[in-house]
C-alpha cells in the first residue's frame, strides 16, 4: 500500500511537470488504474461488501 500511495505521488508530479498532452493522457491514464488498485485494497482491507462499496464510490 505505502508503495502505492509513493507511485501515486510520483506520478502526479509528472503529470503536473508534462508538457506533452499525449504523454499527460498516458500518466492520468496510469493515475486512474492505480487509483482503483488503492481503492479495491483499502475496500479489502476493511472487509467492505459489494453494496457498501456502491455506496462508497457513489458518494465519490
Amino acid at each position: 500500500m505505502v508503495k502505492m500511495v509513493e507511485d501515486m505521488l510520483a506520478l502526479h508530479k509528472q503529470l503536473h511537470e508534462e508538457k506533452s498532452k499525449s504523454r499527460k493522457k498516458i500518466i492520468q491514464d496510469d493515475i486512474d488504474h492505480l487509483d482503483k488498485k488503492i481503492d479495491a485494497l483499502v475496500y479489502e482491507l476493511y472487509g467492505l461488501t459489494e453494496k457498501e462499496i456502491a455506496i462508497v464510490e457513489k458518494e465519490n
